[in-house]
C-alpha cells in the first residue's frame, strides 16, 4: 500500500516516539510511506490534494529520524494512497494551531474520496480537547467538572472529601496538571486555578483511589486492545517520588502490568463510541476501572510496551490498519 503520515513537522519524529516506531514497521512491512507536516498540505486547480512530504527509505529508528530531519521532500498526490494515518498533536503545536484546523478539513476531503484516514478527520475535530470524555458512560470516568468560573472549581473543591484534580481542557504530556487537597493549605489555590484557566476552560475531577500509584495506557485498536502472544500494549505509569503525575514526560517511569477485567469491560462498553466516531487507534488512560482519559491524537505508549515485553506491537497495528484498509 502507499501509506502516508501526517505529522506536526516532517523534521521532528525523535527515535522513542510511537510515531516513529509505526512507520519503521509500515515499511518493513513493504508499504511505500510519505511522511508530511500539517503545514505542507495543498490543494490545486482541480481541486486535487497534494503533500510536500518525505519518502524515506530507512526502517529503523535512528536512521529513518535522521533521514527526516535532512528537510528532503518532494510534493506527491495524495489522492493515489491507499491509507493516511493522522500522528498530530495540536495541544503541543500552539503556534501552528491554524494550521491544524485546516489540516483535518483537507484530510476530511481525503476520506471522502475513499482514501482511508485513520484516525477519522471528523472524530478528531470532535475531540481537539478532552470533552470527549463527556461522551462515555459516566459509571467509567470520574466525576468531572468542565468550567471557566474559578468559584465554581473552589466549590467542587469543598463538596470533595479528597483531594481532586485541576487541568487544562486543551492540554497534553501532563502539562499545568495539579492536585488540590480540601483538608490542605489554601493559599495558592486561586493561583492555581487562575494559571489553569489563563489556557481556556479547566478540566476538574476527582481524585480516583489508587492514582497516586500511578495509571495505565492501553492501546486499543478497532475497539480492541492491542496483544500479542499472551500480553497486551499497556503500560503501568509510576508517579516520581515528588510528583503525582504519572506522565512519563512528567517524569513518571514505565512498568509491565496485567490488563484488569474491569479494564476490558471497560474497553468493551465503549468501543461502539469509537467506531460511530471513527477513532480507530486510541490510547485509554485507566486507574482501576475508571477511563481518566482518551488519547486519540497520536496515541503513545507503543515504544515502552514493546522495550517491556519484547513483541512488536507496531507491527500488529500496522496489520490491523491494513485488515481495515
Amino acid at each position: 500500500m502507499r501509506i502516508g503520515f501526517v505529522v506536526n513537522d516532517r523534521r521532528e519524529p525523535s527515535v522513542e516516539q510511537t510515531t516513529t516506531l509505526l512507520i519503521c514497521a509500515a515499511q518493513r512491512r513493504g508499504h511505500e510511506v510519505l511522511v508530511f507536516g500539517v503545514g505542507d498540505l495543498s490543494s490545486g486547480e482541480d481541486g486535487r490534494l497534494f503533500a510536500q512530504g518525505c519518502a524515506p527509505t530507512e526502517n529503523d529508528p535512528a536512521g529513518l529520524v535522521s533521514q527526516l530531519s535532512s528537510g528532503n521532500a518532494s510534493r506527491q498526490s495524495l489522492e493515489d494512497h491507499d491509507l493516511c494515518i493522522v500522528r498530530t498533536n495540536p495541544g503541543r503545536d500552539a503556534s501552528r494551531r491554524a494550521q491544524h484546523v485546516a489540516a483535518l478539513r483537507f484530510l476530511e476531503r481525503l476520506d471522502e474520496r475513499r482514501v482511508r484516514v485513520i484516525n477519522s478527520p471528523r472524530g478528531l475535530s470532535r475531540a481537539l480537547t478532552k470533552l470527549s470524555l463527556l461522551d462515555l458512560p459516566p459509571s467509567l470516568t470520574p466525576r468531572t467538572l468542565v468550567t471557566r468560573d474559578p468559584a465554581a472549581i473552589e466549590r467542587f473543591l469543598e463538596q470533595e472529601s479528597a483531594r481532586i484534580v485541576v487541568k487544562p481542557l486543551d492540554g497534553t504530556r501532563g502539562r499545568d496538571v495539579f492536585s488540590l487537597d480540601p483538608g490542605g493549605s489554601r493559599a495558592n489555590t486561586r493561583q492555581i486555578i487562575d494559571v489553569v484557566l489563563r489556557q481556556g476552560y479547566a478540566m476538574v475531577q476527582e481524585f480516583v483511589p489508587g492514582a497516586e500509584h500511578g495509571d495505565v495506557r492501553v492501546t486499543v485498536v478497532g475497539g480492541e486492545i492491542v496483544e500479542l502472544d499472551g500480553r497486551a500494549a499497556a503500560v503501568g505509569r509510576v508517579p516520581s517520588q515528588n510528583d503525582f503525575r504519572s506522565n512519563l514526560h512528567a517524569g513518571g517511569t514505565a512498568r509491565a502490568v496485567e490488563v484488569s477485567p474491569s479494564m476490558r469491560e471497560a474497553v468493551a462498553e465503549i468501543a461502539p463510541y469509537l467506531e460511530r466516531e471513527g477513532l480507530v487507534h486510541v490510547g485509554v488512560d485507566f486507574v482501576g476501572g475508571k477511563i481518566l482519559e482518551l488519547n486519540v491524537f497520536s496515541p503513545g505508549g507503543i515504544y515502552p510496551s514493546e522495550r517491556l515485553y519484547a513483541r512488536d506491537f507496531s507491527a500488529a497495528v500496522i496489520e490491523a490498519f491494513e485488515r481495515l484498509v
